[in-house]
């Protein structure tokens, strides 16, 4: 039997795995998996988890949030080798889950780890901390964390606009130098999102329309300080439109940065707080994960796939 470690948080998306748990587990134990099940307590129990237990294991498998996934993924980067990883998001948005199209129905997400591809995405490394799908700081970063347990599981998606209007005339500029793979960038910036994903909150945020997942490479987004209204509505248009022709707005993939601020900037990995720093040296660690998805999600979103039909 294939040894599973089966880690959920019971209080992500209204604490929607109450009904679904033995669901989950029949589905795993009629595959022929043995399952070792851990409820998180509290914030990097999943990370200590995996750390000490996780080398036991075939598939270690998480259901929760995308802080959840994070939580393991970067538990499974101290293991000197990677089990497969499995996700059942449970949480508000799940936006590493929705990139890879994995089921909202638990059930169904279950039966697609036993089903399913293996695929090798990259994972992305903030200083000594690990992100699965997006690093960012400034305008509304905050604001996943910021919004109460009891808003996310009430109105969803809709509590993080309600906080972000809260907070938009409290938008702080850094001025920042910026090496990336192409080059030097020096200027003020209110808004910076590092990511190896289809979209952030919610929000297909790029312009680029083959954003693959192993490629080695984050998709970057910079906003500049907006200094009148002319270029806050300028930048909100191409927000919307994806339209990025604005000189407030920058888009380019690379593979590593170094950001260096004047002052202390505060920084989210995967909707979590990313703690404050002055310096961020933020890395692509390629095919890093294995993780179960549909076979044709795995081949759109792969590199190899788009190489091969040039």
């Amino acid at each position: 039997m294939k040894k599973m470690l089966f880690v959920y948080n019971p209080m992500a998306g209204k604490e929607q795995i109450k009904g679904s748990l033995s669901d989950i587990v029949r589905i795993f134990c009629r595959a022929n998996f043995e399952v070792t099940i851990f409820a998180t307590q509290g914030p990097e129990d999943a990370t200590n988890i995996v750390k000490e237990k996780g080398a036991l294991y075939d598939y270690i498998v998480c259901s929760g949030g995308d802080g959840t996934m994070n939580e393991v993924a970067a538990g499974i980067m101290h293991l000197e080798k990677s089990p497969v990883c499995g996700y059942i998001p449970a949480g508000t948005v799940n936006d590493f889950a929705s990139s890879l199209k994995i089921p909202k129905n638990m059930p169904e997400a279950a039966e697609l780890i036993t089903k399913g591809k293996v695929f090798r995405c990259d994972l992305g490394q903030f200083n000594q901390k690990y992100f699965t799908y997006v690093s960012g700081f400034g305008a509304f970063t905050e604001v996943s964390y910021q919004t109460p347990q009891e808003w996310k599981n009430a109105l969803g998606k809709a509590a993080y606009f309600i906080e972000a209007i809260k907070h938009i005339t409290e938008i702080k500029v850094h001025h920042m130098v910026i090496e990336y793979d192409g080059g030097v960038i020096e200027d003020n910036f209110i808004l910076g999102l590092i990511s190896n994903s289809v979209s952030v909150a919610g929000y297909d945020a790029y312009s680029k329309m083959d954003i693959m997942m192993d490629d080695g490479m984050f998709e970057v987004m910079f906003i500049k300080e907006l200094r009148n209204p002319i270029e806050v509505q300028q930048a909100l248009g191409a927000l919307m439109t994806k339209n990025f022709d604005s000189d407030r707005m920058l888009q380019f993939s690379s593979s590593r940065l170094m950001i260096r601020s004047d002052d202390e900037v505060q920084w989210t990995l995967d909707g979590e707080d990313g703690g404050f720093c002055k310096e961020a040296e933020v890395r692509n660690h390629q095919y890093a994960l294995s993780i179960v998805c549909d076979p044709e999600v795995a081949d759109s979103v792969s590199q190899k796939n788009l190489i091969q039909s040039k």
